[in-house]
């Protein structure tokens, strides 16, 4: 009897070795304009999409939201290497289920309401199971200019020269 038992028990630690189970795996996605604030609600926010590189399935989507962060840090105090400017700042949170370390590709589209002005950005990341990538988490700088045109007057003609009057808002994304 005592032999059967240890005999099972011996089987069921071999079995184990070869089942691994998904682990949750927390990540953190921040867009920044490049050389400016965190794209936030203000601006309709950046979509995120978290695919798998290898594959191309989608792990995760949505909108970042929150506010553009704090202007001091970001654009007054010197950086440094481990120093965070994105405390409270914009993000996009995403728990992936994933049972072995997999590469991942991030996709952000940003800004969001303003599909005439939108540009795309991407990085890939090596994403380990139970390894959570939080705190600052993975900022994606976006690079260009939001330019919604406000008004147009009425075309004049000048010197035999056409002049329409123009106001635009033109903002970093």
């Amino acid at each position: 009897m005592r032999k059967a038992l240890s005999a099972v028990i011996l089987l069921a630690v071999i079995a184990s070795f070869g089942v691994s189970e998904a682990v949750q795996t927390n990540v953190i996605i921040r867009a920044k304009s490049k050389d400016a604030k965190f794209i936030g609600t203000k601006m309709g926010g950046a979509m995120v999409v978290v695919r798998d590189s290898e594959t191309g399935k989608v792990l995760a989507e949505g909108l970042t939201a929150g506010s553009t962060g704090d202007t001091g840090k970001i654009m007054m105090e010197p950086k440094t290497r481990f120093g965070s400017i994105a405390d409270g700042a914009a993000k996009f949170e995403a728990v992936i289920d994933i049972d072995e370390p997999v590469l991942i590709t991030i996709d952000v589209a940003a800004p969001y309401i303003h599909k005439d002005n939108m540009v795309k950005s991407s990085t890939q990341i090596w994403l380990i199971p139970g390894k959570d990538i939080t705190g600052e988490g993975v900022v994606i700088e976006v690079p260009g200019f939001s330019v919604d045109a406000q008004a147009m007057g009425k075309a004049k003609l000048v010197d035999n020269k056409a002049v329409i009057p123009i106001q635009a808002r033109i903002v970093m994304i």
